[in-house]
């Protein structure tokens, strides 16, 4: 973590003189005030501070893999929990209030993983991290309410200690559990997982990838080549042949995308309406949930006997265009020769109140330029989930806009 050293300075400086000067301003032990803050700008310092470790680039996601048992078993684990025991410690021993020290401790370990799986900075969120950080903090207030007791400090407040520690942890624990619901992305690493368990989750994903790669490539396809990847949670199988690539989801059986390596189209003599029965008659096989429902439209590229069709289905629910997307490309042979799916099901989306006109002076507003075209979608907004949302072309770029509320939303927060 380049830097680290120079920002925990940094940090513990700003944070160690206000509150150093404050204790010292109203008679109160200064040196237990000081290594809090101290504590507090070492924690800031090792787990917000960009670093090139996490996965950056594939929206928010956090690991959700058991902490136990490997957490007794990881340098970085105990790590945490030696981080995250000062502050706590030192807070119970200015505060006096050990159950609500450790409810704001447990949450705001629970906003640092938020933060790290949100911020794109480099940061892993993980479970194990957030168990970790929390078992530090229980570990320090333990210690200070031990040490206290020793010492002989007086009596604490107990009952107002135990009002707010509890609803601080109520509220915060439900106010997470609903932004990491609406937000984050759980996965479960394949190196956290069962070798068997992971055999038995891809047992027959190898016979449905050949039967699909066969179908689109021809009988004279030999697959070379065989991977299965975690992404988001979900397993992509891709099967790589002699003729081309072919990927889909597994146990779901939706395919994702294939291509010949060979792109060049073949001539042939089928006109557009028999390449666009052959076409559907491969989407009926492989995407009959997709195509339910949705209209289709045919593109035509190039002429004579080597012209290549596109079909293109879209399904509409009140003129808004469901997040479902499929294009299938055919040649004047018959050939199949790439396609690109996205199985999405249909979302519940609130009600659009901003019409086209009005979109369309919202984005000359925000852009100061006039729209050229416009498209009325479903969109995945970060930390908003499914949202209508009006995508105006302007020249060379698009503008989005919120159907509901009108505003604009930044082309870093839909997730694709």
């Amino acid at each position: 973590m380049p830097g680290l050293l120079l920002s925990f300075g940094v940090i513990a400086v700003v944070l160690a003189l206000p509150v150093g000067l404050i204790a010292w301003l109203r008679e109160k032990p200064v040196v237990v005030r000081l290594l809090c803050a101290v504590s507090v700008a070492g924690i800031c310092a090792v787990t917000l501070l960009p670093t090139d470790g996490g996965p950056v680039g594939q929206g928010a996601i956090c690991d959700v893999s058991s902490p136990f048992p490997q957490m007794f078993q990881s340098s970085s684990a105990l790590l945490n929990v030696a981080l995250f025991a000062p502050a706590p410690f030192f807070a119970t021993l200015v505060f006096r209030r050990p159950l609500t020290v450790a409810a704001v401790a447990a949450v705001s370990s629970g906003v640092i993983e938020l933060v790290q799986a949100e911020g794109e900075m480099g940061r892993s969120c993980s479970a194990t991290d957030l168990v970790a950080n929390t078992t530090g903090a229980l570990l320090g207030v333990a210690g200070a309410a031990v040490w206290s007791r020793f010492r002989r400090q007086g009596e604490w407040p107990v009952r107002r200690d135990v009002l707010w520690g509890a609803g601080l942890a109520a509220v915060g624990s439900l106010t997470l559990f609903g932004v990491y619901h609406s937000s984050v992305n759980p996965y479960v690493p394949v190196s956290e997982r069962n070798v068997e368990a992971q055999a038995r989750a891809l047992n027959g994903s190898d016979t449905w990838i050949n039967a699909a790669a066969t179908d689109v490539f021809g009988k004279t396809a030999r697959v070379e080549q065989m991977v299965s990847e975690k992404r988001s949670g979900r397993t992509l199988v891709t099967a790589s042949t002699n003729l081309g690539d072919i990927s889909g989801w597994w146990p779901e059986k939706k395919l994702e995308e294939a291509a010949f390596k060979n792109n060049k189209a073949e001539e042939g003599s089928l006109d557009q309406q028999q390449a666009q029965a052959v076409g559907t008659r491969f989407a009926q096989r492989w995407f009959p949930d997709e195509i339910r429902g949705a209209q289709r439209k045919v593109r035509v590229s190039g002429t004579g006997n080597t012209s290549v069709y596109v079909l293109v289905f879209r399904r509409y629910k009140a003129g808004l265009m469901m997040p479902m997307r499929l294009n299938i490309t055919v040649t004047s042979a018959g050939r199949i020769m790439n396609f690109a799916a996205r199985a999405v099901e249909d979302p519940k989306l609130p009600r659009t109140s901003i019409s086209e006109s009005e979109a369309a002076r919202l984005a000359h507003q925000y852009s100061g330029r006039s729209t050229q075209g416009a498209v009325l979608l479903a969109q995945n907004v970060k930390g908003q989930g499914w949202r209508p949302v009006w995508m105006m072309g302007i020249e060379t770029s698009d503008v989005f806009i919120d159907a509901v509320s009108g505003r604009q939303i930044p082309r870093s927060d839909l997730i694709r």
